[in-house]
This record gives structure tokens, C-alpha cells and sequence, in this order.
């Protein structure tokens, strides 16, 4: 994420284009981060509007205060630490860009009949060995069916294709186990997390909340002084208007491709026009909406339809006058089987409350559901009923409760399932109104970090079609080019970007790559750096489809820079060891599945990414005019999921590898700059071929079977959970 304020300036540019209005209906996490990421990567371009139907911004992140006693979290409990597998975006904000302190939290003590389990090696003390070694067991198969790797990237075709994606949750602990406390204790530990019983989840999502719990996967944290102050210090940051108090009545496309919207602001109805419209809204408000088109009211249908599994929070955060859990149990969080199972905070862990002690329930699922319509009197009573023998004293020691009610505020099944692209997922209705897109937890992994990812994914792709029209708008005043000096060849930026002595030393880095080996550049322009790394000693050749710009390859690199496409060279498997890529970006994007695919059949080791993206600063976009000749602009994370589809993986996942690469890219005078701007630019540019070609085409062709057998023949809407035949 770039920081505020940007260098994507767009007021340098002549013959300026009106600036776009970008109204954000929704002020929770999903329209701030959308505004947050609008800021940094478009500037001036767009005047940013966030319309809230409520009097507040923030949504689920709710900090609440126990008078005279201290702070409790009346939204969402805690926020998900992935820094250990990779770049963690939402830890970066919260920690660098906002410079807010975070304290980690740990806990896992389970209450199971009544009895205290400090962690599942316990278990043989209260209910005896089998139940310890099943438990035991268990944990070790989630984490052989998921390895880090994948739970980090969730890439769509290892999810799509995982043997427990097409069971219920239900029946893979029915499978998994046969000791009756066993299932119970894994039930209770992965419950809250899931947000939904067993059987209305797959087997896939109740993997990965239970592998929550190992060594490996993630930390969790907490804001201290509450994680409010998130909303609070991204306000102060945002230059956004803010309209309170104003709901979404409607929404209708007009011909000029702006939107028309109906709302409720302050009781009176009005109209406000909109160039591009972003929906941060759950799916509950999605399905009130006057969708005034029926493309567009068919296209929202089927993209509620998708996701429409919801999941439900319910807070209990009772005050007492002293903590006498912690006599008895360690840790700043533990589960207990009440509820269907329920993990009860200890606030006064992660914020200080002075004497008192204040436990935090967090109720989910359909018991959730069940709890929402007893009165807050009820609630408390039968939280205060959940405490086992030895914490009954908790009965004398209330002071005082607060209840929170999270109806329909999660998913069940988040990312859907068969799981689809961003790309896809963000813009309903792509085709005829690419100026309409939504943001949402539910299209993840419905957590924070999930929301924040969501509004990187739409931004990324309205921020293409901005440029898209700003690039129109420049052809039709001032004149372009048919195609830009960059995917010529003849750029001085893009000789320094790859220069044939610094890619051999990332060769050498990152895949044990040298001297010798074969080397394919797709879109070689007139063969500039094929011809550098021949000089090398590699076995480099260049492909470069558009054949007024390979006329230019000079006589003597003709032979080795040909003016063809990858399908027509008729290669065998894992010919290259590596493709490095200058121009995949000329493609249109119908057309890059086939292409990808082809890329991924003649690749041995890895592909270096090196077309032009939305993250490279706009001014400099414009000011080389990159969009001349451009079939596909998409964010460097557009592109990884694209390349993970087909069977690619990060080659420097490693925190410690990419702390390397960094280092050498700094000394060789390529970083920071404007192609890589920091390490997880790096990131997205370098993948591995991890297993051979025929085995990733497979599990592509597996994935997009699955797809196919999922979908109705025309509507592309999923038919639901397939359980696994017997």
C-alpha cells in the first residue's frame, strides 16, 4: 500500500480530464480501506464521497467503554497476524502507516463438561488417551492438508481442488474422528472462528479455522486502547467528504455510463450522480436496494446468491469486580462448550482496566441466531450459567453487562465456493457497468484483513478503468502512439529495470539459476535483453508476437528473437527454466487463461513478472504512455492471482529469501524505485514452477471441471455445497 500523501500526482498531465466522482456507500472498514487505498493510488484523479446510513463511521469495529472501569471490544475481537508467512498489509497499516501499538494475544484453554483443559496435551488427564491421540491426529492431518504456503496465499485452484472443499464441516469431523470427545473438543475450539455450525460450512473453511490453533499459521493482536482507534486515525487521514445519516435507496445506470443514486439523507429523499459507485455494504443491505435495471438487477442477485451463506456474532461482555478466572485459567482467551462452543476474552489482557475484570463471549453461529431476540438480561444470565463449578463465584462478583448484537455480519463459506477470481467477484456486472463495484469481507476471508484486501482488489480495478479513459481522453486531444517505446525496447527506464547483469544475479538468488540455462522472454520487443543475457552465456530467445515492433530486431538477433506466439513454437514441457515476462500485459484478458496456461506447460523453474501494472506511479504511466499497446492493466496482485490459477507460487514467500532479494535489488540500483518501491513488490514479481508442468495443468483442469460441474449452464450461479459422493 502506498502512503499518503502520494507522489500519483495526475495534475501534471495537459489537457487535464474532469475529476471523477467516486461515491463509497458504507462507512464500516470495507468503505474507509476503499477510500484509504483510492487516495494512495489515484490522487486528484477522483473526489471521493462516503455516504453512511448510520451516525457513525467504523461498522463492526466498535471499542465501548465500562464506566469508571475501562474499555472492552464490542466488535471485532481481534485481528489476524499472517507477518510470519508473508507481507502482511493490514498489520503494516495499522502498526507503520497509522503508527498505532499493537499487543499480541494468546490463550487455548478449552472448558469441556465442565472441565478445565489447558490444551488438547491435557486432554488424557480428563477423558483419557484415545481422545488426546484422535484430537492429536486430527490436528496433524489439517496440517499436512494445508501447508502454510497455501493458507497464505489461498490461491483458487488449491482451494477449488482440496478433497475437503466438496464435504460439510460436519462430516469431516464424522470421518476424521470417531471418539465422540474428540469431536467435541475440535467442535468447540474451531466454532467461534467459523461463525456457523458444522454442516453449514465445507469441510475446507472448518480446515482452516482449526489449523488457527497451530504452530505456524498466524498470531492474533488487538489495538491498544482499543481497536476503534483504527477508524479513528484513518479519518484523520482520509480527504474524503463524509454524508451521515444517508441510506441507499437505489441505484440506476444511465447511458453516459454514470450511475444515478437514490437516497434517504437526513429523512429527505435526493439524487446524487456518480462516475464510478463502490458498495461496502454486507449482503443484508445488498438485497434492499432498487437495483433500476434489470442487467443490473440480475447481475446483483446472482452475485448475493453466491455468497449469501451468512455467519452471526453475538458480543456478552459482562464486568466483574476482580478477575478470578485467572486463578484457574491462563491466557487472554479461552473456549468453553457452551453455546456450541464460545471463547470467552479476558479484556483486561489487552487493555487496562484497573482492578476489575471483564470477560468478553463470543457467541456464533445459529446459537448466535438464537440468542438475538432474549433480552440483554436473559443473555447475561445464561453466560454467567456457562462457567463451569470452579468460576461460579462469577455469579457474586457481576457488576455490570453489555450486549451487541452481529446479525448476518460474516460468512459461512467467505470466498465462496467453487472460489472465483477478484476480478470476477468485484464487479457484478463487468461488462456493461464496469463503474460499479462492491467491497466486502464475504469475497475473502471474513476477517479484517479480508476487507482490506477487498478494497485493494476494487480499487485496483477501477483505478485501471480511470486510466483507461484518461488514456482515451489524451488520443483524442494531444495524439498517442500505436504502441509505447517500453514494449519496443528502446526505454532507458525499462533497460534499467531489466538489466540483463542484475536479472542473472536474481536468477542465481532466487532459483539457483545460472549461466547456460534456458531463458524465454515473452514480449522481447527487438530483443534488447535477450540479446544481453545471450552475452551472458544463456540460452535466452525472445518472442515478440506484433510484427512492426520485432522489425526493428536487429539481423544478427533474429535468429534467437523470432516473431511468433508461445503456441506456435510447439515446445515440450518445462522447456524454459524460466520465462521472464515484458510483455504478457498486451494481451486482452480473454485471452490470458490460454496463454497462462501455455506459460505454465513450457516453464521449469519459475517466471519473473514484468509487465506493466496499476502499481507503478501513475505519472509515470502516463508520462511513458504504457497504455499504448496495452491489452490488460491490473495490479501486481491481479496478476499473481492469475499466475496462482495456473499453478505458480510466490518463490519468495520466505520473510527471510525476500529480505535478500530486497538487499540485492537495493545494491544493484533497482530498488527502491519506481518498479520495485519496496520488498512485496519483489514478491509479486517472482514465481516458482513448484511441481512439474503436467501436474499443475492437471489440477487446473480438475479445478475448471469442478467450476463447470457447480454452475448452472447459463446463469454461472453455484448450486451449493456438493457433498462428496458415497
Amino acid at each position: 500500500m502506498r502512503n499518503i500523501p502520494v507522489v500519483s500526482d495526475f495534475s501534471s498531465t495537459e489537457n487535464r480530464p474532469p475529476q471523477y466522482n467516486v461515491a463509497i456507500i458504507g462507512g464500516g472498514p470495507g468503505g474507509l480501506f476503499t477510500a484509504w487505498h483510492l487516495a494512495s493510488k489515484a490522487g486528484n484523479a477522483c473526489k471521493v464521497t462516503i455516504y453512511e446510513a448510520s451516525e457513525r463511521l467504523g461498522g463492526k469495529i466498535v471499542t465501548r467503554e465500562f464506566a469508571g472501569a475501562g474499555i472492552y471490544e464490542a466488535g471485532v475481537a481481534e485481528i489476524y497476524d499472517y507477518s510470519a508467512l508473508g507481507p502482511d498489509p493490514l498489520r503494516n497499516l495499522i502498526e507503520n502507516e497509522l503508527e498505532l501499538e499493537i499487543k499480541h494475544i494468546s490463550g487455548g484453554a478449552c472448558i469441556l463438561d465442565g472441565k478445565i483443559i489447558e490444551d488438547c496435551e491435557h486432554l488424557t488427564e480428563s477423558f483419557g488417551e484415545v481422545t488426546q491421540q484422535q484430537v492429536t491426529a486430527f490436528r496433524r492431518k489439517c496440517e499436512e492438508m494445508l501447508k502454510p504456503g497455501d493458507y497464505y496465499s489461498s490461491a483458487r485452484v488449491v482451494d477449488n481442488t482440496h478433497p475437503w472443499a466438496r464435504m460439510l464441516g460436519e462430516d469431516v469431523i464424522a470421518e476424521e474422528m470417531t471418539d465422540e470427545m474428540a469431536r467435541r473438543y475440535v467442535r468447540v475450539m474451531a466454532h467461534s472462528d467459523v461463525a456457523a455450525p458444522p454442516h453449514l460450512t465445507n469441510g475446507l473453511t472448518f480446515l482452516k479455522n482449526a489449523l488457527m490453533d497451530s504452530t505456524g499459521y498466524i498470531d492474533v493482536f488487538s489495538v491498544v486502547g482499543g481497536n476503534e482507534q483504527i477508524v479513528d486515525s484513518l479519518v484523520e487521514e482520509l480527504d474524503a467528504d463524509v454524508c451521515f445519516n444517508a441510506a441507499l435507496t437505489s441505484v440506476r445506470p444511465l447511458f453516459d455510463g454514470t450511475y444515478q443514486l437514490g437516497m434517504c439523507i437526513n429523512g429527505e429523499p435526493q439524487t446524487i450522480a456518480a462516475d464510478y459507485v463502490i458498495l461496502a455494504l454486507p449482503l443484508t443491505a445488498l438485497s434492499i436496494i432498487d437495483w433500476r435495471s434489470p442487467h443490473l438487477q440480475q447481475a446483483m442477485a446472482r452475485h448475493i446468491n453466491y455468497f449469501d451463506r451468512p455467519g452471526h456474532y453475538l458480543r456478552a461482555t459482562l464486568l466483574f469486580e476482580r478477575p478470578f478466572w485467572r486463578e484457574v485459567l491462563p491466557g487472554a482467551w479461552w473456549m468453553l462448550d457452551a453455546f456450541d462452543g464460545c471463547c470467552a476474552y479476558d479484556e483486561g489482557a489487552r487493555n487496562e482496566i484497573g482492578q476489575w475484570g471483564a470477560l468478553g463471549f463470543l457467541i456464533a453461529g445459529n446459537a448466535a441466531l438464537g440468542l438475538a431476540n432474549m433480552s440483554d438480561e436473559a443473555i447475561e444470565k445464561l453466560c454467567l450459567d456457562a462457567l463451569p463449578p470452579e468460576l461460579a463465584i462469577g455469579k457474586r462478583l457481576i457488576v455490570d453487562s453489555r450486549i451487541h448484537r452481529w446479525m448476518a455480519s460474516v460468512n459461512a463459506i467467505p470466498g465462496g465456493y467453487p472460489v472465483r477470481s477478484a476480478f470476477v467477484n468485484h464487479r457484478p456486472a463487468a461488462s456493461q457497468l464496469p463503474g460499479l463495484a462492491v467491497v466486502g469481507d464475504y469475497m475473502f476471508d471474513a476477517t479484517l484483513n479480508g476487507v482490506l484486501d477487498s478494497a485493494d482488489a476494487a480499487t485496483d480495478i477501477l483505478l485501471a478503468d480511470m486510466l483507461a479513459k484518461r488514456h482515451v481522453h489524451r488520443a483524442e486531444t494531444t495524439g498517442i502512439p500505436a504502441i509505447c517505446q517500453w514494449f519496443v525496447g528502446g526505454d532507458e527506464a525499462q533497460n534499467a529495470v531489466f538489466d540483463a547483469g542484475y536479472l542473472a544475479r536474481m536468477l542465481d538468488l532466487v532459483w539457483g539459476v545460472r549461466p547456460g540455462a534456458r531463458i524465454l522472454n515473452i514480449g522481447s520487443g527487438r530483443g534488447r535483453v535477450v540479446t544481453a543475457l545471450r552475452a551472458l552465456g544463456f540460452d535466452a530467445i525472445g518472442i515478440e508476437p506484433n510484427r512492426s515492433v520485432w522489425s526493428d530486431t536487429p539481423k544478427d538477433a533474429q535468429a534467437f528473437n523470432l516473431c511468433c506466439t508461445l503456441d506456435e513454437l510447439k515446445l515440450p514441457a518445462g522447456y524454459f527454466d524460466v520465462v521472464l515476462d515484458t510483455g504478457l500485459c498486451r494481451f486482452e484478458r480473454a485471452q490470458l487463461g490460454d496463454v497462462l496456461k501455455e506459460v505454465r506447460r513450457v516453464t521449469r523453474r519459475g517466471l519473473v513478472l514484468g509487465s506493466v501494472t496499476t502499481d507503478l506511479p501513475i505519472e509515470f504511466i502516463e508520462r511513458k504512455q504504457l497504455l499504448a499497446g496495452m491489452g490488460t492493466l491490473a495490479s501486481r496482485w491481479d496478476w499473481s492471482d492469475q499466475l496462482l490459477a495456473v499453478g505458480f507460487g510466490f518463490a519468495l514467500a520466505d520473510p527471510q529469501r525476500l529480505d535478500v532479494a530486497w538487499k540485492q535489488s537495493v545494491e544493484a540500483g533497482a530498488a527502491p524505485g519506481e518498479w520495485y518501491e519496496d520488498p512485496e513488490s519483489l514478491l509479486y514479481c517472482f514465481f516458482d514452477a513448484r511441481a512439474g508442468a503436467e501436474q499443475d495443468l492437471a489440477a487446473i483442469e480438475a479445478a475448471e471441471r469442478i467450476v463447470r460441474e457447480h454452475l448452472y449452464e447459463d446463469l454461472r450461479v453455484p448450486a451449493g455445497i456438493v457433498v462428496a459422493a458415497e
